[in-house]
């Protein structure tokens, strides 16, 4: 079924129909037939003349009702006229009704006019045919109703017109067919000629540009008080007059027209969410207005109740067929509980000595008279339709206009509020002034106090400030004192460079070279290199550097360690001593060192490496015949055209970290030589840098990039365009760690 009611008091009156449904069902049969004049055996004659142009001619005409829309107009010809029922009413109100009505009736023309329009049916109806009959045969016919697409009407207008072409004295038989799928079915039958139904007509087309109009002002005025305010009862507001306004729309015969000219399902479905949304709104509106979530919450949790119930309705409206039809009640007595709920609340707050605003009580009040009348004019206790069907649209009208100014003092009220509270927070600014320029004097005399307080402990900072940079200083000094001097290290190997950065003034980083001979080896010698990195930077991880480099100088004695892995064995085991590792106290020292050890013979034929999570990267060229020949143990990281760039990894257990109260064995590593390689020894801090466009890391890959991009280059080169590098990238961005590389060309 379809919603059928106009705007909101459309909704109230419908309800009000539902509740008497059962009672109309029972006397349906005598209600009927008390209307009834007599059985006809021939259709009733409508006489036309100059006098009775635009009348409803219902009362002239017999009608036969059938459960089903199965016949065709040339079989229902074929009943008995005697079947068909004449009735006394001009306007006949066959009330929700989804049954098919076939009227018959014959018209003489004895007017002084030949061309006429018959109107009939709501606009809403959803088929409305006129058959024109001749010797018991149709011979024409013409559609309109809303189940049809706009177009294939004959006569292009909201309204059920159809066109009636009739010299004086002539006489012509028609068969008119309503059918309604559940909404309210009036049958009016006015005839009028065509320059006087045009007349007619602007007037109401005049009326309903007012009506609309008024609704579109309202619209705009107040969506811009909700633009400038953001008060959520002017936003429910406006949706509620324009889900109101579109409900009339349709009502009126616009929607067919203008928005669904296909007919068919959107338009019929298409009124009753119309409706629901209307009720919706009008709800949020009656609930923000209020302010029942505040003011009185029992009342609010009705409201949500019946927003619930008229969602439900809205969903079932949805769908075609048993749901439709379930959601036409549930729809309308949900209007009928919104306007009772909304009545009672503003009753029941005026009664507790609440304020509500008069005209919103008065535009309700009007809303129910618009109502009443046309309830009174449904039970035919009203007689003039026209005006029944017009307290409608007026009282909705009336309704817009009074809740615009109660909307109006609401926005009144809201400034004057607005003004109380801009007094109220001057005058409180004015008094914390006052109090504020008493409390500044209290804390200026407490700012002196305590700025000569903190002048005399600046004071003494910076003597205690100046005797730890002094003492830093001095640790700089002894730490630059054990690291290998710039012209040693050249005399060992030639063709290299050291590049050293430390953090802070003193460094976690060191590097060792030296110049060592094994006790079981034919070669002369080694040279010794080691890049380490111990945990932490600044003096703590100077401290830890100094150990390490101790421990280093000692193992050069040692007559067992003969390769860089005993070397690291014999660093590990003295480290772990040393810090007291072995210990199981809370305060055991969990410091350690990576490192990256290598031993070149001094022949340049082979290197030994062992390595503490660090590892050791070599680059080298093709050889004789044109190939590259991977080290053993090496993996190969990058290959160009004519070098390739190959890691040997270190075990990944750092130096002094005990595992299981075990302290595990490094690996030594042999590897053949070719002159020309490059070997890069190295610690974390270059890769881990933060810099670039986006504050990453430059990563490890990156920094083979750059080694093999340089390699080629003598010694000071390749030192220079590492520092240029890391500069760049780091830009403004603090150095994180110590950085420490070693490069030395075979």
């Amino acid at each position: 079924m379809r919603n059928h009611g106009g705007p909101f008091c459309f909704q109230f009156s419908y309800c009000i129909f539902i509740i008497f449904n059962q009672m109309k069902a029972i006397f349906l049969s005598i209600i009927f037939f008390s209307i009834t004049i007599s059985f006809t055996q021939t259709s009733p004659v409508i006489h036309l003349d100059n006098e009775n142009l635009s009348n409803s001619f219902a009362n002239k005409t017999s009608i036969l009702v059938l459960d089903e829309d199965d016949l065709s107009a040339s079989q229902v010809l074929k009943i008995p006229d005697n079947q068909f029922v004449s009735v006394d009413q001009e306007i006949i109100n066959f009330d929700f009704t989804n049954k098919t009505y076939w009227v018959k009736f014959s018209v003489i023309n004895n007017s002084d006019f030949k061309e006429f329009y018959i109107e009939t049916a709501r606009a809403i109806t959803n088929k409305v045919n006129l058959y024109e009959v001749v010797n018991g045969v149709v011979v024409d016919s013409s559609f309109s109703g809303d189940d049809y697409p706009y177009a294939i009407k004959k006569i292009g207008h909201r309204k059920n017109l159809f066109q009636l072409n009739l010299d004086k004295g002539d006489t012509s038989t028609f068969l008119l067919k309503m059918v309604s799928d559940g909404e309210m079915l009036f049958f009016p039958l006015y005839i009028n000629n065509k320059a006087a139904f045009h007349t007619q007509d602007f007037k109401v087309q005049f009326t309903n540009g007012f009506y609309y109009g008024l609704i579109s002002l309202v619209f705009i005025i107040y969506f811009f008080f909700y633009i400038f305010l953001k008060d959520k009862s002017f936003l429910f507001y406006i949706f509620y007059v324009l889900s109101q306004g579109l409900l009339q729309f349709s009502l009126d015969g616009y929607s067919h027209h203008h928005f669904f000219s296909q007919g068919g399902y959107l338009t019929n479905h298409s009124l009753l969410l119309f409706a629901g949304i209307t009720i919706v709104f009008l709800l949020l509106y009656v609930n923000s207005f209020l302010d029942l979530k505040k003011r009185f919450p029992t009342l609010r949790r009705v409201f949500i109740g019946v927003g619930v119930f008229v969602i439900l309705g809205m969903v079932l409206a949805l769908f075609v067929g048993p749901l439709y039809v379930i959601a036409y009640p549930i729809i309308n007595l949900s209007s009928l509980f919104a306007i009772i709920v909304t009545v009672f609340s503003v009753l029941y707050i005026r009664a507790k000595g609440g304020n509500v605003d008069i005209f919103f009580t008065i535009a309700f009040i009007v809303l129910i008279t618009g109502a009443v009348i046309f309830i009174l004019g449904n039970f035919n206790l009203v007689e003039n339709k026209t005006f029944t069907l017009g307290a409608l649209k007026i009282s909705s009208a009336l309704e817009f206009v009074i809740l615009s100014i109660s909307m109006s003092n609401k926005y009144g009220q809201l400034q004057r509020e607005k003004n109380q509270a801009q007094a109220i927070a001057l005058k409180r600014l004015e008094e914390k002034n006052t109090l504020m320029d008493e409390i500044n004097v209290k804390l200026e005399q407490q700012v002196l106090e305590r700025t000569k307080k903190i002048e005399e402990q600046n004071v003494k900072l910076a003597v205690i400030n100046d005797e730890i940079v002094s003492s830093i200083k001095y640790a700089k000094r002894i730490q630059e004192a054990i690291l290998p001097a710039n012209d040693y290290v050249k005399a060992l190997i030639p063709d290299s460079f050291v590049y050293y950065l430390p953090k802070d003034v003193v460094s976690g980083d060191f590097y060792f070279v030296e110049k060592i001979f094994t006790s079981n080896s034919t070669v002369n010698g080694y040279t010794l290199i080691a890049a380490v990195d111990c945990t932490g930077h600044g003096v703590p991880g100077a401290f830890l550097s100094i150990v390490g480099n101790n421990l280093l100088t000692e193992s050069l004695t040692e007559i067992n360690v003969n390769t860089p892995a005993e070397a690291l064995d014999f660093l590990n085991v003295g480290l772990s001593k040393t810090l007291r590792q072995q210990q199981q106290q809370d305060d055991a020292v969990r410091d350690g060192m990576d490192i990256s050890l290598c031993a070149i013979s001094e022949d340049r034929s082979h290197l030994m490496f062992a390595g503490a999570k660090n590892p050791m990267y070599i680059v080298r060229r093709k050889d004789a015949n044109g190939n590259f020949v991977l080290p053993e143990h090496a993996e190969l990281r990058i290959e160009t055209k004519d070098l390739i760039l190959c890691e040997i990894k270190g075990d990944s257990h750092p130096i002094g970290n005990y595992f299981d109260n075990t302290l595990r064995p490094f690996t030594n590593h042999k590897v053949d030589l070719i002159e020309g390689d490059i070997i890069y020894l190295f610690s974390d801090g270059y890769a881990d840098q933060f810099g670039g466009p986006r504050e990453k890391k430059f990563t490890y890959g990156r920094f083979r990039e750059l080694l093999i991009k340089i390699s080629q280059l003598p010694a000071n080169e390749q030192e220079e365009n590492i520092h240029e590098t890391l500069v760049n990238w780091q830009g403004d961005t603090w150095q994180l760690d110590d950085i420490l590389v070693i490069g030395v060309k075979v």
